[in-house]
């Protein structure tokens, strides 16, 4: 079925169950920023692609909401339907109860399907409609349209070594019973994939680009319930989950389980990350206390070992891009055919000689032209730009290895630059300096950060409507909370405005510029928060940078630079020699010294 086939089929039933507005949400169970085909059910209906939306169809209208990253995608993809497009952050831009209020009679329900809303976006929905309106569970309307619907995977679960984990299960889920006892809290429960993951050792392929598996976690203090489909897990797995006092128990069971067991109990959740539909489970005599999920916060502050571990990933990415920056360099200049897509599949080439590597972490983000100007467009193949000896190529390339996950992105010379271009990059290189060499006050939040980096942007009279940067997990979501570099409310971190940067955080460092119709420049590294001093003003911190790739020198204005900045990058680009250059050939090795050759 095209699009007005689904929506005709989705407004037929809605008229038979009077039903005014159906709410499609692009989100899976667990509240996950990244979530499998089989939950894509705003990409099925609409064709829009982007990882972020909400989708409302009335009898009449359509509409959809996403966020600034991907409003000229979204205004590409759904150039040929009627829908209206709406950024979430623009204060124009109607809510969805707004939205609703105009578009459907007070006697007509409101639909959604619970397992896919957070407790506090539907709480926000029904407090927002106001009195009057009638918000009904049903999961039916798209279930039952969309047909065949795609398949979760039924892959076997694997298990991340200690070595590369840096704590055992044991060890982790003592951690989080004392931070339930900080909170007062006799049970904890976590629905974030990416949480369960962590505390488990336990990693999957449930998600194409994560490696994460659906599942939720139940903990007391003396017992905890490992809730997924027991098919995936061996019998080795298994046992030892067992050894270490982990229950296991089929997904489903918990609806089953948490009326009783959490019966005149005290239990804290997240009310972001939790579905209404488990909340609805729990027993009315619960005691609730809400608040940050507690996994999240102590998985984002990398260990040791786990800091060792992504400082060595970022020297095996480097390598590989280091060598598909040279391929595509050599080869554009002798004319060989290149487009895209076949970019982002080069690279993987290159990183499987590297025993830890995993998988990518990312569709591949390469483009070429005004391509660039859409800061998630992803090249498929058989739609994907040929790349000529003109301008910038910019890849966004994300990989998984045992080591650690790893999010870098280069803008690349593969022809000629105008001067508006050379200018461009420059003052991107300068936002990401301001943020590789600042230090800040223990208590500073990435809402303070972002503006901080982007004013070197803003006193040119340009902007970049994404934030600056956000946290990566460990072999877990390239997209992490609790913190993100960003100057606007997003659902999927819904503390990143309040919640401070801390030791051992792991964040991307990704300014841009983007000119729709032109051309987009990005350049990201990742960072990592450490100490940096204690005096009479307090405690500061600071960041490392792990990411060693050569910046393009050709597309340089070296008189819009600092001396502090030339000395940065001039500094910067020695360490990337001495970083690399062990792991590459003689041949290599002379391209990437003339790469980082003092500017």
């Amino acid at each position: 079925m095209d699009f007005r086939e689904k929506l005709s089929a989705l407004r037929k039933k809605m008229a038979n169950d009077n039903v005014g507005a159906l709410i499609i949400s692009s989100a899976d169970p667990h509240q996950s920023p990244s979530v499998c085909a089989h939950w894509k059910a705003v990409q099925w209906l609409t064709g829009f692609t982007g990882s972020l939306s909400t989708c409302i169809v009335s009898r009449q209208s359509v509409a959809m909401w996403t966020d600034g990253r991907y409003l000229l995608q979204a205004q590409r993809e759904l150039n040929d339907k009627d829908i209206e497009i709406y950024i979430s952050s623009d204060a124009e831009a109607p809510s969805h109860a707004e939205w609703i209020r105009e578009h459907i009679g007070r006697e007509e329900k409101i639909a959604i399907d619970k397992k896919l809303f957070s407790v506090e976006e539907y709480r926000s929905i029904k407090r927002n409609l106001g009195p009057g309106f009638i918000v009904e569970d049903r999961s039916g309307y798209v279930d039952e349209t969309w047909q065949p619907r795609p398949l979760i995977s039924s892959e076997r679960l694997f298990e991340l070594d200690v070595s590369f984990a840096g704590a055992s299960r044991v060890e982790k889920i003592n951690i989080i019973r004392g931070r339930m006892k900080k909170k007062g809290a006799e049970q904890y429960l976590a629905a974030s994939l990416d949480a369960v993951a962590w505390l488990t050792n336990l990693r999957g392929h449930d998600n194409p680009i994560y490696p994460l598996f659906h599942s939720y976690l139940f903990i007391t203090g003396k017992i905890a319930v490992l809730y997924t489909n027991l098919s995936k897990i061996d019998d080795i797995t298994a046992e030892g989950l067992r050894k270490d006092n982990i229950l296991l128990r089929e997904t489903s069971d918990i609806f089953n389980f948490l009326p009783n067991e959490t019966a005149g109990k005290s239990i804290y959740l997240d009310p972001y990350k939790i579905s209404v539909s488990l909340f609805e489970s729990l027993s009315p005599s619960a005691s609730v206390i809400e608040g940050i999920d507690l996994i999240t916060h102590v998985k984002s502050m990398k260990n040791e070992i786990e800091q060792k571990n992504i400082r060595m990933s970022n020297i095996k990415e480097c390598v590989a891009l280091c060598r598909l920056i040279k391929s595509v360099k050599e080869n554009v200049k002798k004319e060989i055919f290149l487009d895209e897509y076949m970019i982002g599949q080069k690279v993987n080439e290159f990183r499987k000689i590297e025993p830890t590597f995993l998988q990518p972490a990312n569709i591949p983000i390469v483009a070429v032209g005004e391509n660039a100007a859409l800061p998630h467009y992803k090249p498929k193949k058989e739609k994907s730009s040929r790349l000529e000896a003109k301008g910038f190529l910019l890849f966004d390339l994300c990989a998984h290895y045992l080591t650690g996950s790893t999010d870098i992105t280069r803008t690349i010379q593969i022809g000629c630059l105008s001067d508006e271009m050379q200018r461009d990059y420059t003052l991107v290189l300068k936002a990401h300096i301001a943020l590789a060499t600042l230090t800040f006050p223990y208590g500073t939040t990435g809402f303070v950060i972002d503006g901080i980096v982007k004013s070197s942007q803003w006193r040119n009279h340009m902007n970049y409507d994404t934030g600056t940067g956000h946290g990566i997990g460990f072999c877990l979501d390239i997209h992490e909370g609790p913190c993100k570099i960003v100057n606007e409310f997003t659902p999927f971190f819904p503390y990143a405005m309040t919640t401070p940067l801390d030791v051992g955080m792991l964040f991307s460092n990704e300014p841009g510029v983007y000119k729709k119709g032109r051309f987009g420049v990005r350049l990201e590294n990742d960072i990592l928060v450490q100490e940096d001093c204690i005096n009479e003003f307090g405690r500061f911190l600071k960041f490392e940078t792990l990411t060693y790739c050569p910046f393009e020198l050709g597309a340089i204005k070296k008189e819009l630079l600092s001396v502090e900045e030339l000395e940065w990058l001039n500094k910067y680009h020695e360490k990337t020699y001495e970083a690399l250059s062990p792991y590459l050939n003689e041949k290599e090795k002379t391209w990437l010294w003339y790469e980082t050759r003092k500017l």
